[in-house]
């Protein structure tokens, strides 16, 4: 009877390994099928697409924030210099 039990359980682990190995082969099937599709190469066109629309905004953004940053930098440097020009102006200067 032991023997007979060890065949069962023998053969139930053989479909259980054939049932998953079915299933794989289909889902990789399906999956190739998919990714050789029309379908597929539309889909990831569309991904490259918005993926490269969203990195041109966002470093676009980075890049006009730092150009405000610089002019706003130019513009109290253009201030500063001329503050310094304005107290050095020859009518400021005092004879002694």
């Amino acid at each position: 009877m032991h023997v007979i039990q060890q065949n069962i359980n023998d053969d139930q682990s053989m479909i259980d390994k054939a049932s998953a190995t079915t299933y794989t082969s289909g889902a990789l099937t399906a999956l190739w099928g998919f990714v050789t599709s029309q379908e597929f190469g539309i889909f990831f066109g569309i991904f490259i697409g918005s993926a490269t629309y969203l990195l041109t905004w966002w470093y676009k953004q980075k890049d006009l924030a730092f150009k405000r940053a610089d002019e706003r930098r130019k513009q109290e440097l253009h201030e500063a210099t001329m503050q310094a020009m304005a107290n050095n102006a020859p009518e400021n200067i005092k004879e002694e």
